[in-house]
Formats: structure tokens, C-alpha cells, sequence
């Protein structure tokens, strides 16, 4: 359940978020959108793939946390093993809301921040104050804000470089075949960057590309998908131990 309103220095003078980490706080998730301007970082972590949603036909990028629905491999109780974790986790329980017409695109301009009230992180008790007594922004809400900027920009940018991808037709779907437990699992929707139909384009385009910093997030997301391998080896280890307990 989520109830989200307009964060308000009188109504949530009171309010505090919890910092921690965990499933309960959400964060047993498989996939988490990310936006481009992360690729730098999660290309380290985290498998990072296109994937299309069924219903609009479009593709959003996304980190892979897990193979099945509910699992999220760097999730270790209340800890992570990984030394980047994605905005969209990060920002919890905070939403950036369009204030403008239906069907406007998010601007810093016509943006405003508010907070799910029904999330576990939100209470009164423990956690972060997000105002401080004079009605101030406190640090932790102005690092908050930090990344709802960066987060809004982000989606923004990305989705004209994944429209870009589509133009022309660089985006190609992953054949993911595992094995766990002697027995093999395939994987279909998901997609990543078409390498050789990248190479053929003309100098001009490439260099547009580079120009807009679109042909770095290319090779940064081929060679995020190695990282598969380390999910599949997380994904055994944690069958190992559940086995043996």
C-alpha cells in the first residue's frame, strides 16, 4: 500500500525515516530501474540490462538484483554486498511528483518531492528528522534531495538515449540459459546493446553518440551483463546454504 503526500515543513515537522537496509524496508526486489547516469558505478556491482514493458512496448533500464520475483542476491539480511546501491533504493521512502498537466514530462521546475506515509522507513519515533526546528532541511533530507535531482534528470536523459538506441536499432534481446541445482533455467525479456550493429555505424553517428555520451553508456552496459555471472554464482551459494541448513 502507498499513500504518498506532498512533503510539508508543518505536517512532517515530526517525521523521520528510517536509514537502514532490508526486506523489510522493500528491498528484496529482483530488478530496480536505474538511470544512465549511475552506468559508471552499477557497471562495477551489478548486471544492467534493457527491459521492455509488456504492456506499452517500451524498454527501461534496469539493474538485476536477482533471478526470481521476491530475490535480491545482494541483499545479505541487513547489509548489501556491494559498495553502490541504486538511487531508486536509495531515495526511499521519497517520490518526485509532477505538478503540472497530465502527461507533462518531470522538470526540476514542475517537480515536487513527497513521502509515502505508509512505508515501513516512516515513523516518529526513530531515524532521520527531515526538518530540523526552524523548518529547515536537515543534511540527510538535502543528500535526499541531492538524488531526486539526480534521479529526475536521470530518467529524462535516459529515456532519450534508450529512444535513441531504438532509432537506430542497436537494442537486441540476451539468451540466458543457468544452471542451478543440475537443472537449467532460461531467462527470456531481457536485452542489451547490439555490439556489431554498434561498430557498423557511420563515423558521423558515432561520433553524435560520443558526443552525447551515449556510445560510453553502450559499452558500459555490454560489459555490465558480465556481471550475470556473479549473480549466478551469488544465486548458488545461497541455494548452497539453504540446502545445508
Amino acid at each position: 500500500m502507498t499513500s504518498f503526500t506532498v512533503l510539508d515543513t508543518k505536517k512532517h515537522k515530526n517525521t523521520r525515516v528510517m536509514t537502514g537496509r532490508g526486506a523489510k524496508f522493500g528491498e528484496n526486489i529482483h530488478l530496480v530501474p536505474v538511470v544512465a547516469a549511475e552506468l559508471n558505478k552499477l557497471v562495477l556491482e551489478y548486471p544492467v540490462c534493457l527491459i521492455k514493458d509488456n504492456e506499452t512496448g517500451q524498454f527501461g533500464l534496469r539493474a538485476l538484483l536477482g533471478f526470481e520475483v521476491g530475490e535480491n542476491l545482494f541483499l545479505n539480511e541487513d547489509q548489501w554486498a556491494a559498495n553502490y546501491i541504486p538511487l531508486h533504493i536509495r531515495r526511499q521512502p521519497f517520490m518526485v511528483a509532477v505538478n503540472s498537466p497530465a502527461g507533462a514530462k518531470p522538470t526540476p521546475e514542475n517537480t515536487v518531492i513527497t513521502i509515502n506515509m505508509d512505508n515501513a522507513r516512516v515513523q516518529e519515533e526513530e531515524g532521520e528528522l527531515i526538518f530540523d526546528d526552524k523548518g529547515n532541511t536537515t543534511p540527510y533530507m538535502n543528500e535526499v534531495n541531492n538524488q531526486l535531482a539526480t534521479l529526475v534528470n536521470g530518467m529524462i536523459q535516459t529515456e532519450a538515449f534508450i529512444k535513441t538506441l531504438s532509432e537506430y536499432d542497436l537494442i537486441e534481446a540476451v539468451q540466458l540459459t543457468v544452471s542451478f541445482n543440475h537443472e537449467d533455467k532460461r531467462f527470456d525479456g531481457i536485452y542489451t546493446i547490439n555490439e556489431e550493429k554498434l561498430k557498423k555505424l557511420s563515423p558521423e553517428v558515432l561520433t553524435d553518440l560520443h558526443q552525447k555520451g551515449y556510445l560510453q553508456a553502450c559499452y558500459l552496459l555490454m560489459a555490465s551483463i558480465g556481471h550475470v555471472q556473479k549473480l549466478i554464482t551469488l544465486k548458488r551459494k545461497y541455494l548452497t546454504q539453504n540446502k545445508n541448513n
